[in-house]
């Protein structure tokens, strides 16, 4: 058997179900939060918080929550980039700047 049932104790501490869980609830809410016409990332946060340490405790906050956490952060940040139209940032080209500095400096 994959899963040891007696260890089914919150939070889960099994990498394997802990990792099945966090993926069923980044392919599944989507689905699911597109039919109740709420935006994914919203959807996505409230679910992260329900199932957290502070919702019903099902997963806790260790390195692999907060790697995983990161990566997504990351992705975001890159989806945004693509999104950015460099004619409009040619034109704001010492304010664009200054905003990336002033990133730098304080991250």
């Amino acid at each position: 058997m994959l899963l040891n049932i007696a260890d089914l104790s919150l939070p889960i501490s099994d990498p394997i179900l802990r990792y099945l869980i966090v993926i069923l609830i980044v392919l599944l809410a989507p689905i699911l939060l597109n039919k109740l016409k709420i935006p994914h990332l919203i959807g996505l946060i409230i679910a992260g918080a329900a199932i957290g340490p502070n919702g019903f405790g099902i997963l806790e906050r260790d390195s692999s929550i907060v790697v995983s956490g990161t990566t997504g952060l990351l992705y975001i940040m890159f989806l945004a980039g693509l999104e950015i139209d460099l004619v409009e940032f040619k034109k704001i080209n010492g304010k664009a700047w200054a905003l990336v500095y002033i990133l730098f400096v304080f991250l």
